[in-house]
């Protein structure tokens, strides 16, 4: 699931120009059906569905990865001269929006209407925000060092639109890893309780 939804952010990135409807708005209703698809599949599941924490997670873990990689994609498309007030950046910019919206939806259509969470979801997110933690910290370290020292090639081109949306990059790169970390920790409790994790 995780690799199909950084694909779609790619393939959302490429050829904009030849898309029928705007590409954010292909990708935020494609969330908003799959999030009915994987309400429908945990209503039949009842028991097994997994808890309210761990759906959650799900969908901020497929939402933000879209999100990410179309940003990224379309980033490295446009070069490191970013210019804001362009027709391209205009076009990032409402659909990066759009997709956003899209994810929001999608989170409002899963969630569970009675949430439950316990000592272990707690202990869950802790783990996850640890990690989240150290990630964005190695992510503005990688950045700082190669803004304050690397000063020929492409880097000395960078633009300051350029590397503010490298910092939101880091910021969602850090969401991804907080959701990576407290899944894995629910599927190696699930195999450890002998249930099976449910996507």
């Amino acid at each position: 699931m995780v690799v199909a939804a950084l694909a779609l952010g790619v393939v959302l990135a490429s050829g904009a120009a030849l898309w029928p409807v705007p590409p954010g708005i292909f990708g935020a209703l494609l969330m908003v059906g799959v999030a009915f698809a994987a309400r429908r599949r945990w209503g039949l599941l009842a028991d097994a569905a997994p808890g309210s924490p761990e759906r959650m997670l799900w969908v901020s873990l497929a939402a933000n990865a879209v999100v990410a990689t179309h940003l990224f994609a379309t980033l490295y498309r446009i070069g490191p001269t970013l210019g804001m007030h362009t027709p391209v950046v205009h076009a990032l910019g409402r659909d990066s929006w759009t997709l956003v919206g899209g994810a929001l939806l999608a989170y409002w259509i899963v969630r569970d209407p009675t949430p439950r969470a316990d000592e272990r979801d707690r202990t869950i997110a802790v783990q996850g925000l640890r990690a989240a933690h150290y990630g964005l910290l190695l992510a503005l370290a990688v950045q700082i060092g190669v803004l304050g020292f690397v000063h020929e090639g492409w880097v000395s081109r960078l633009s300051r639109p350029t590397i503010a949306h490298a910092l939101i990059l880091a910021i969602i790169a850090s969401v991804l890893v907080d959701a990576i970390a407290r899944l894995r920790a629910y599927a190696l409790d699930a195999a450890a309780s002998g249930s099976d994790p449910a996507p």
